[in-house]
């Protein structure tokens, strides 16, 4: 507990964060002037390092957790996408007609490996995840092709790119899924996810919720999809029928507000009318983050652009001009940088 505050502390000073502890229900206080910046890179080892990989119109950006600095830009070309699983980092792009994937490495940006569909396009998701994701027991990287009417799941060899073939195909699809050895394609018009169990036929069922606006899976294969309203859905490991889960409280799910850091345990973005940024207790593996509207010191927007992504100790999203993240256990949060012109989106996280 000592290491934990300690380091909370540590990381507010180097930064000028905010410190805020509210129960979503409830009004942070407002923290105290900041204090000059220091440097302090490695926060006495309070918190293990972690990168934020933010996609932006000058490229895909690896933000460091611990001094807030830009390790590298990975140039890239027309619509991004990013899938990351245990330090593994997959960019997806489209520098010419056709998809790009490149396997990168997470500590120096070097492309270790790259593969060209010359033909063929993601499914858009208007975010910078969702179309590309890591098989936990085979590390094998999935990618969700637009095929006329239809969607494809293809599977690619993780270190070479190697085309290994069609996983499934779907008649709709939104976001790409995998936990386990389960797949899912989630279709947020129609409520429904498309399951793949390993080389079992796909199955197709209801949330039970009508559209849905944001769908995780954690590592484990545990699904957890919402709705507007903030209602949720919950397919537990290798099962075949939903749990609804009733709202936490009156507010609005954040579209693609929903991220899994670790094995049935997800973190929830909720849109509120409170004035400040605040985490709930953790209620049956569920943690909800509760976003006002608009900034407190500004008309500008404070919920997340692009969804929510999460490890095990802070979630992270980007207000389209800021990337931020937010101590899960405490409540601290902050602002990791600011950018200039076009709009920023998160895309992975890596180590």
């Amino acid at each position: 507990m000592r290491r934990l505050l300690l380091g909370a502390v540590l990381l507010i000073l180097a930064c000028e964060g905010a410190a805020t502890l509210p129960a979503p229900s409830q009004s942070a206080q407002r923290s105290s002037p900041p204090v000059p910046t220091i440097d302090v890179t490695d926060m006495m080892g309070a918190f293990p390092a972690a990168t934020f990989f933010v996609v932006t119109g000058d490229g895909v950006k690896a933000i460091a957790l611990l001094n807030h600095a830009t390790k590298f830009t990975i140039p890239t070309g027309g619509a991004v996408q990013i899938a990351s699983r245990g330090g593994q980092i997959y960019i997806a792009d489209e520098p010419i007609a056709g998809t790009r994937l490149r396997w990168i490495d997470q500590a120096s940006g070097t492309v270790l490996a790259s593969y060209m569909e010359p033909t063929r396009r993601l499914v858009a998701t208007a975010i910078g995840h969702g179309a590309i994701a890591i098989e936990p027991v085979t590390n094998r990287v999935l990618a969700l092709y637009a095929d006329g009417d239809k969607r494809v799941v293809e599977a690619y060899e993780p270190g070479s790119l190697k085309p290994l073939g069609k996983r499934f195909e779907s008649g709709c699809g939104d976001r790409l899924l995998a936990g386990a050895a389960r797949v899912v394609v989630t279709c947020f018009a129609a409520g429904e996810l498309v399951i793949s169990d390993m080389q079992t036929k796909p199955a197709v069922i209801s949330a039970g919720l009508g559209p849905i606006v944001a769908a995780a899976m954690s590592v484990d294969g545990a699904t957890l999809v919402g709705r507007d309203d903030a209602t949720l859905a919950l397919l537990r490991p290798f099962a075949m029928a939903v749990e609804r889960v009733e709202p936490f409280r009156p507010a609005r799910l954040v579209p693609d507000g929903i991220a899994s850091p670790q094995a049935q345990d997800f973190a929830i973005g909720l849109i509120t009318g409170d004035s400040d940024l605040g985490i709930s207790d953790k209620r049956a593996g569920r943690r909800y983050i509760s976003f006002p509207a608009v900034s407190r010191d500004s008309h500008a927007l404070a919920t997340p652009l692009g969804g929510l992504l999460a490890n095990e100790l802070f979630a992270f999203w980007s207000t389209g001009r800021e990337a931020r993240h937010i101590d899960l256990q405490q409540g601290f949060a902050e602002t990791m940088a600011t950018f200039s012109g076009t709009l920023a989106l998160p895309g992975g996280l890596g180590d």
